[in-house]
């Protein structure tokens, strides 16, 4: 049943869930609040068959107790929601007490992002432009050594403090493909965590995308692209969190049954007793909640509150008088074949395995009560990204282990963690925050080191095959490789420049997102009307590609974009113009 029993904090605007009973397997819901008494509501199914939703008429009171009593119509029904053979439900959760809004920013420090906190090197420009694309403010990338991996596919990276917040693609080389900002002026929403999912058999793009607010958390919106960087989907917060919106820290899909899900985590500012580490009785803690959204219909299908399963005094993190104190931190999830949900938090350096029915820690790998006896170089603090892979590996990023930081990759059995291998950068880097871990499928492994611009890849012996940087203060906060092909709907972008060799005017073209282009075709004709001939073919250099052309050749000009086998892609047609 949701919200689960004894949840401390659950939204004013929360419905009550029967995951899979239908509505039909339910006589009645009964929903007493301790202050606002009985509440009518009505019972939808949820999407797929997955279960029922009650949803009350009215919002419950801040503070008050729900007391929820269902009749249900068969035992098998109770049998399915965890009470063997009952025919009656019985349970109960608080409404939380939020703290005042205004704390959550008023002298909060900014420990995780570590945003434009970053030495910036002044000398040289951190991003550049095109003629094609002007509005485009892209991070100067440098590569250093070979990218010998030709299967694991293309880069994808965010940034951050480069004045245009936008989601990225590169190709093996660290040459750019794909360009997406916020909005075309600077300082627009941040984009987060841009990588390659599968939705519904197909490879999309995601990423968070939102306000970010002290102590590096956000208020946003996941969104879904298809091949052709169209936006099919923008998952919300539900069930009472919509205005606070989405973290950033995650954005994963997953599924339930045959529906399509996603994972998505909030941040709630709420009052606690924290003298337990050394604060007032009556102080503010940031609660971190887990939804499960059905993409179809954005309905919140799962929910998990970590205050009604962690307890405050599990955090290493330092309470200081006068700010939220963010206990927890959420900043990873994983859907795991066998049902249970897998989640890293960072302010107690510890990842937990959830079993999803009832809620409860099933383990804890790291933190003050490991189920895990740690072999040395096991343990981790202040970590990012966790994700558990086939039999029984685990990759995680430690922030916090000084004088650097590690991409894990550690082997679990028995109930003991043992360090498989430990990564690390050349010349070593020490990530105050963000960062990630991916094993990729030819065992190599790919590391974002956050808050140090850099990404790196790494043979399964620890070799460092290559590595990339952005000028700092610029930052990803995770890298991904995916394979991935773009098939933008869009013509490819032309401009023309004046030379001042007569005559032999610059053609500059550009297509963003198409990762198949591999020459140009130019072509040109006399007039503003009639057939266009052919004058040159030249091979894709970079994200613009330019050349020279005699404008005695036109003055009108088009180009086509050409795959391998040296036919024009769809839509791959620029528009034409005229010589300066």
């Amino acid at each position: 049943m949701l919200p689960f029993p004894d949840t401390p904090d659950a939204a004013p605007a929360t419905n009550i869930d029967f995951p899979g009973v239908s509505p039909g397997q339910i006589d009645s819901v009964k929903a007493l609040g301790s202050r606002t008494g009985l509440h009518s509501g009505h019972l939808s199914a949820q999407p797929d068959d997955q279960g029922s939703a009650f949803h009350p008429a009215h919002a419950f009171s801040l503070g008050e107790r729900v007391t929820v009593t269902a009749a249900l119509r068969s035992p098998a029904a109770g049998t399915a929601s965890g009470a063997e053979g009952s025919r009656r439900l019985r349970w109960s959760f608080a409404i939380a007490r939020p703290a005042n809004l205004q704390q959550t920013s008023a002298g909060a420090v900014d420990d995780d992002l570590g945003l434009a906190r970053s030495p910036a090197r002044a000398s040289a420009p951190r991003t550049h432009s095109f003629v094609t694309e002007p509005r485009f403010h892209v991070p100067w990338i440098s590569m250093h050594g070979k990218d010998t991996d030709t299967a694991s596919g293309d880069i994808f990276l965010d940034t951050q403090n480069s004045g245009q917040p936008a989601a990225l693609l590169l190709n093996p080389r660290g040459e750019l493909r794909w360009y997406e900002p916020s909005n075309a002026a600077h300082r627009g929403p941040s984009i987060f965590n841009t990588r390659v999912q599968r939705y519904k058999h197909h490879r999309v793009i995601t990423y968070w995308q939102g306000l970010v607010v002290p102590p590096g958390v956000g208020h946003g919106q996941g969104h879904i692209l298809n091949s052709s960087y169209k936006t099919i989907h923008t998952v919300r917060a539900g069930d009472g969190y919509e205005k606070q919106g989405i973290d950033l820290h995650e954005f994963t899909l997953g599924h339930e049954g045959k529906e399509a899900t996603a994972f998505v985590q909030i941040w709630s500012p709420v009052q606690r007793n924290l003298t337990s580490v050394g604060g007032p009785a009556n102080g503010t803690v940031l609660d971190w909640i887990i939804q499960e959204i059905d993409i179809a219909t954005n309905k919140v299908i799962w929910e998990w509150h970590a205050l009604g399963h962690v307890p405050i005094s599990a955090s290493y993190q330092r309470y200081v008088p006068g700010q939220p104190y963010d206990y927890f931190h959420l900043n990873s999830i994983q859907q795991l074949p066998d049902g249970r949900i897998l989640i890293s938090a960072r302010h107690t350096w510890a990842v937990y395995s959830i079993e999803k029915k009832s809620g409860r820690i099933a383990w804890e790998l790291g933190g003050k009560h490991s189920s895990f006896s740690m072999s040395p170089g096991s343990a981790f603090r202040w970590q990012h990204d966790a994700t558990l892979h086939g039999h029984g590996i685990l990759t995680v990023f430690d922030d916090g282990a000084a004088p650097q930081s590690r991409a894990l990759e550690i082997h679990l059995a028995n109930h003991r963690a043992n360090l498989v291998h430990a990564y690390t950068h050349k010349p070593p880097l020490l990530a105050l925050s963000q960062g990630s871990t991916q094993l990729l499928r030819n065992r190599d492994v790919f590391v974002g080191w956050g808050s140090r611009s850099y990404f790196s890849e790494y043979a399964a012996s620890g070799r460092q095959i290559f590595s990339g940087s952005m000028r700092s203060p610029i930052q990803s906060y995770r890298a991904y490789r995916s394979v991935w092909v773009g098939k933008p709907l869009q013509p490819p972008a032309i401009a023309m420049r004046k030379s001042k060799a007569a005559g032999r005017d610059r053609i500059y073209m550009s297509w963003n997102g198409a990762t198949r282009v591999v020459k140009w075709h130019i072509e040109a004709r006399a007039a503003s009307t009639g057939r266009f001939t052919s004058i040159a073919t030249v091979r894709w250099t970079s994200f613009e590609t330019s050349t020279r052309v005699l404008a005695t050749k036109g003055p009108y000009f088009r180009v086509q974009a050409l795959a391998a086998n040296g036919r024009a892609l769809p839509h791959g047609t620029s528009a034409t113009v005229r010589a300066p």
